[in-house]
């Protein structure tokens, strides 16, 4: 059975979709700039930045080039087993697509290859949510010999390796490049193109059974053989494949299109979608915060992460799924003060723990090996390495982390950290203990370390503020982090020039304590919350290197502090925000698009399928596989095209194309008998205008479009009549009830932070997200407006397309997340939609305002709707502008 997949996954994928969507047909960098800014507005929404699109290479600008970010456990592999299929529709226009899914290391490649051809396992089950098992096909790129000419074409081929298999200057070196005689069938319909490798001298060196004849001729190879099929590429960490032999590696392959996965991308990757951590734990895929406890020595980390696992073990007794916390333990090296036996030994004698209960995992005892964690007769509870598992090594019951190690010698802690981090089952637990992860260091530096950990969490995908923020220090005996920290006890300690320690002091000597080291270092200690003269004299700093890292220190202590003293890490509660729903069939429901779809009329019947795009000139976004027949002649229709041309003594049969056009257009919506006579009118109305059957059956993926573009305007229009009966007019059954009321939780799943020099007071979470730093930027500056109002007790900048974690109003085709949410110091709550002046009047807008008017109006003066706007447009400012709202009777 398939996983389901989250929402963010399914955003993730719906970005790719419309990115590749719009990609198709461009063939110049600004054209896939423009597909790339409008499906970064579909994930990120319309306060997403803008990004430059960077082409794979210049020889190759119209190849599709995409990184999605995923944070550590966020389910990359799963998602680019899903996104095959998107590639190979939306792009390619194929349902036998070719697949290169390039890896970094050997140990991935197996573990790869082993999940996508193990029955049940959730990888394998997302291919075959697409591709039947009798036409798929998963192999190690060792392993392609088998593969037959009738393949390509009649089966979804997916190939594995690792990118160092075909990263290589001399080709001939290589198995992939090699010609090989088992391949020869393949080269039988395969004309001699230019992009196709020749045999070389250096080949005739490597292949006894070439001569000097073939000098010259088509190397019946491999990389051949996918150059010409024109792979999807799949790159699992794609921040390590970035090199100009990286790049080479794919002009040999000729790639249809690039789809990049990593948690952290290099600033030159085109990062379409982008989830933070905080969605992660939302969506209950990661545990956190890690609560974080250093200690004096390394016997006290023990005693506190073996409590630590009692405790959560009690907690686990009370849970509904199995669970048994694991303590994962990093030791020293055999010369180091604490290896791997003095650690268990240690356990066995101080603790009273049975030596079955422990399993060492190193590079000479492998005592995990073929041990299923998850077997509730497993009675291991403790796990000793030293510098790393077994990449991909994963058990989402090991919670505790202890390293007797001192942290700076660390070098696996990231990826060790990553091993405590997923949240078993991927559902919410019900004691808020064990969704959490847990740390216990030896050392004696709070700050130190809390800084070393929040390095790693960046590492992994975390952007810097939520780094800081998931990691919390709990008071002394407090072991689950359930006591907020103080702001006076923040404390960071920073090594930096004499120099700088005394400008740093000067500049707020109640904050910053200087102490020279017996080393001649300086040490400067800053405590509390940070006045703005402190971070405005960090730009005084001559030292570049010097005033990176004041400024990275600082800015996390100051992360801290507004942590520390949000309301919602303080125990304040954001008064309840209602939301629309109807009475429909005796049942209460939320009012969105969905509903809306269901209640909808969607009968084709006497709507007139018009295609006047559709015509033998326009192929403006012809699909690859189209592109690819007209230029290189493959005569392989009938895979392609998922219609049997030679069929028939007629020749091609109608009922077949028909058949083709509701199975590619079948969503659920439309009942298929309705739209199989619908699709007939349609080819009706194309042979009227001379458009012949067989044209259609050839360009049956640019039709499919065709047709499911009017579709979509047909089902607008029905959902935008409901939707008005619905909420406006006499007969409106709208209403605002206590059943269907939104609350602001305790995460905040944005995308990025806000890192302005405006301090803003009164936002509820510790840093608004997703608005930009610069307080001249029209949004900013209504955030600050209404920071600024005296009748504010708190408010959020709300996130678009987070339903879970953020308020949103219904509209006709879908739902809206105004920017701001505010609940006033009376009670009543504010709802602001900043637009600028040349989007105030359109139609979107209207909609928009008039759905605000009517929540407002429903609420009986308890909730006030602000569509605000540039201060030339309105006549006021926008602070004038929000009392007016506030004020008015």
């Amino acid at each position: 059975m398939a996983l389901t997949l989250k929402a963010y996954q399914e955003n993730a994928l719906k970005t790719l979709d419309t990115f590749l969507d719009g990609a198709r047909g461009a063939s110049t960098q600004a054209a896939l700039q423009g597909a790339f800014d409008a499906a970064r507005r579909l994930g990120f929404g319309e306060s997403s930045r803008p990004a430059p699109y960077r082409v794979l290479e210049s020889s190759m600008p119209e190849v599709p080039l995409a990184c999605i970010r995923i944070p550590t456990g966020g389910g990359k592999t799963l998602l680019a087993a899903h996104a095959i299929e998107i590639a190979a529709q939306r792009y390619v226009g194929t349902t036998t697509p070719v697949v290169l899914w390039l890896v970094p290391t050997e140990a991935i490649r197996s573990q790869t290859i082993d999940a996508l051809k193990k029955p049940g396992h959730d990888y394998r089950e997302a291919l075959l949510q697409h591709y039947p098992a009798d036409r798929l096909t998963v192999l190690d790129i060792g392993e392609c010999e088998q593969l037959r000419a009738q393949d390509f074409g009649g089966r979804a081929i997916v190939i594995v390796a690792t990118i160092q298999t075909l990263r290589v200057d001399e080709t001939a070196k290589r198995d992939v490049y090699a010609y090989k005689e088992a391949f020869e069938p393949h080269f039988a319909v395969i004309s001699d193109e230019p992009f196709l490798e020749r045999i070389g001298e250096a080949d005739l060196a490597e292949q006894p059974y070439l001569n000097r004849s073939d000098l010259g001729k088509v190397k019946r190879s491999l990389a051949n053989l996918l150059a010409w099929y024109r792979p999807i590429v799949m790159v699992d960490e794609a921040h390590n494949a970035q090199t100009d032999l990286s790049l080479e590696v794919m002009k040999r392959v000729r790639p249809a299109c690039v789809i990049e996965w990593t948690a952290t991308p290099a600033r030159t990757q085109n990062v379409l979608f982008h989830v933070s951590a905080q969605a992660l734990k939302a969506e209950n895929m990661i545990k956190l915060p890690i609560v974080l406890s250093p200690h004096p020595n390394w016997q006290e980390a023990v005693r506190d992460a073996v409590l630590t696992r009692e405790r959560l073990a009690d907690a686990a007794r009370s849970e509904s799924d199995y669970v048994r916390p694991i303590v994962l333990f990093q030791a020293d090296n055999v010369n180091g003060e604490v290896p791997v036996e003095k650690l268990k030994q240690h356990l066995m004698e101080a603790h009273r723990i049975e030596e079955r209960r422990i399993a060492v995992a190193t590079g000479s005892q492998r005592e995990l090996e073929g041990v299923n964690l998850f077997d509730r007769t497993s009675p291991i509870e403790f796990v000793i390495t030293v510098q790393a598992l077994k990449e991909g090594w994963d058990c989402s019951f090991a919670y505790v982390f202890c390293t007797v190690q001192r942290i700076r010698s660390a070098t696996a802690l990231e990826q060790l950290l990553g091993r405590v981090l997923r949240l078993p089952y991927a559902r919410p637990r019900t004691d808020e203990r064990l969704g959490r992860a847990y740390a216990h260091v030896s050392a004696d530096v709070t700050a130190q370390v809390a800084n070393e950990l929040t390095d790693k969490l960046v590492a992994m995908g975390f952007e810097e503020m939520e780094a800081v923020v998931s990691v919390v220090q709990p008071e002394p005996g407090d072991l689950f982090g359930d006591s907020p920290q103080e702001p006076a006890t923040i404390v960071t300690t920073i090594e930096v020039s004499g120099k700088t320690a005394r400008q740093l002091q000067e500049a707020a000597p109640d904050v910053v304590g200087v102490q020279a080291l017996d080393s001649g270092a300086t040490v400067v200690t800053i405590s509390g919350d940070i006045p703005p003269a402190l971070r405005d004299s960090v730009t005084n700093i001559r030292n570049a290197k010097e005033r990176a890292v004041v400024e990275q220190q600082i800015d996390r202590h100051l992360a801290r502090v507004l942590t520390a003293t949000a309301p919602s890490q303080r125990g304040a509660i954001f008064a309840a925000v209602p939301q629309v729903c109807a009475l429909i069939q005796g049942e209460l429901m939320l009012v969105d698009g969905d509903l809306i779809g269901e209640i909808a009329d969607y009968s084709l019947a006497g709507q007139p399928v018009d295609l006047p795009n559709f015509t033998e000139a326009n192929e403006d976004r012809a699909y690859l596989i189209d592109i690819e027949r007209g230029k290189l002649r493959i005569e392989q229709d009938r895979q392609a095209y998922l219609v049997d041309l030679d069929s028939a003594v007629g020749g091609i049969r109608r009922e077949d194309v028909i058949k083709a056009l509701a199975d590619k257009l079948a969503d659920g919506t439309i009942v298929r008998s309705d739209m199989v006579v619908w699709i007939g009118k349609a080819l009706d109305e194309l042979e009227q205008r001379n458009i012949s059957l067989t044209y259609c059956a050839r360009h049956i993926n640019r039709l499919a479009d065709a047709l499911r573009d009017r579709l979509r305007e047909i089902l607008v229009s029905g959902k935008a009549q409901v939707f008005r009966r619905t909420l406006f007019g006499e007969h409106a059954i709208a209403r605002l009830d206590d059943h269907h009321q939104f609350r602001f939780g305790p995460l905040y799943p944005a995308s990025w932070f806000y890192g302005g020099r405006y301090r803003f007071q009164k936002h509820f979470y510790p840093a608004p997200g997703e608005l930009d730093d610069d307080p001249l930027a029209e949004e900013t500056a209504c955030a600050i407006a209404m920071d600024e109002l005296g009748a504010v007790k708190h408010w959020v900048r709300n996130l678009e397309r987070q339903p879970e974690s953020s308020f949103w109003l219904p509209t006709s085709s879908d739902r809206f997340y105004p920017d701001f949410v505010a609940e006033l110091d009376d009670g009543r709550l504010l709802v602001v939609e900043y637009k600028g002046a040349h989007l105030f009047d359109n139609n979107d807008s209207k909609e928009k305002r008039d759905v605000g008017a009517t929540w407002a109006r429903l609420s009986e003066n308890h909730c006030i709707f602000l569509m605000a706007t540039h201060a030339g447009k309105a006549g006021s400012s926008v602070a004038e502008q929000i009392r007016k709202a506030i004020t008015a009777k």
